[in-house]
């Protein structure tokens, strides 16, 4: 046999061996089942992208309140009648996929323990967002998966162009946009920012290529983790200061501190300062028994 013969033969035996010459397609997702790339799970990118950082220590402003068993259980005065209800807060109107109020977006992810995805985009001028949106934001298993870990909110430079329409703190779409842009330091578009829940930013994707889609997907889920790990330790210093989460007839959840109680009545407070008032018969079965509890400690009938 002649000698070229057998260096194609040893060629193919090493192609075999190699798994090079196998054909058959990978069904497998290439992150394995966290869709998490590979070098994120053990070294996280933070605010940046530089492998190796830490996450950021969570810290969040509070607002002033007494020790968590300094409870006026009584005092009919701290029942303020003024104040909104929290069966209105937990049972408000099917809100939009995309926010674009950064407020709203902020107190609902401290509520419900969900990271902030903030898109940064020109959907009417710019190939690339829109190219993203079809390869990702816009496919139904990324939705089923943001609507569970993310509260999404838009900062379109495409809205320079509506007339008329007031944003936060009823700012032209103009100066919201541009004081979006410059708050989260966001230069050109496509970018997405990543807040945890209590909104500290957990990192920045600038750009967009195509066919990226599983890899940026990877970079938003590892940032949701890393959110979700902060958000965890934060509740366990709440729980300290006599905070507790509170669900409503639908499943939404906000976190709060009992903080005035009187015949029935409640006033609670959640961690940024924000008041509202309840009747303990509106509150669902387990809160109830909790209230049940913490009145029969104190001799409350």
């Amino acid at each position: 046999m002649r000698k070229g013969v057998w260096v194609i033969l040893l060629l193919g035996v090493c192609c075999h061996s190699c798994g090079l010459g196998n054909k058959k397609v990978q069904e497998e997702k290439p992150f394995g089942p966290t869709g998490i790339p590979k070098e994120l799970r053990a070294n996280p990118e933070v605010d940046g992208g530089d492998a190796g950082t830490a996450a950021p220590e969570v810290s969040v402003a509070l607002a002033s309140h007494p020790e968590a068993d300094d409870i006026m259980w009584t005092d009919p005065d701290r029942v303020e009648e003024d104040l909104p209800e929290l069966k209105k807060l937990l049972a408000g109107p099917k809100r939009e996929v995309w926010l674009k109020s950064e407020n709203e977006a902020k107190r609902i992810a401290m509520r419900e323990g969900k990271c902030v995805l903030i898109w940064f985009t020109d959907s009417v001028r710019s190939p690339i967002c829109k190219r993203l949106s079809e390869e990702l934001f816009g496919v139904a298993e990324f939705g089923d998966w943001a609507r569970d870990n993310t509260v999404r909110l838009i900062v379109d430079q495409s809205a320079l162009m509506a007339r008329g329409e007031k944003y936060d703190n009823e700012v032209s779409a103009q100066e919201y946009v541009e004081q979006m842009k410059k708050k989260y330091r966001a230069i050109g578009t496509p970018q997405v920012v990543m807040l945890s829940p209590q909104g500290e930013v957990l990192g920045r994707y600038r750009g967009y290529n195509k066919g990226q889609a599983e890899f940026f997907w990877g970079q938003l889920k590892h940032a949701v983790n890393v959110g979700r790990s902060g958000y965890d330790e934060w509740m366990k210093k709440l729980e300290k200061q006599g905070y507790r989460r509170w669900e409503g007839p639908d499943g939404r959840t906000l976190v709060a501190r009992l903080v005035a109680y009187h015949q029935g009545q409640m006033v609670m407070v959640e961690p940024d300062g924000n008041r509202f008032r309840t009747k303990e018969s509106s509150l669902s079965k387990q809160d109830q028994a909790w209230v049940a509890a913490e009145k029969k400690k104190r001799g409350i009938p």
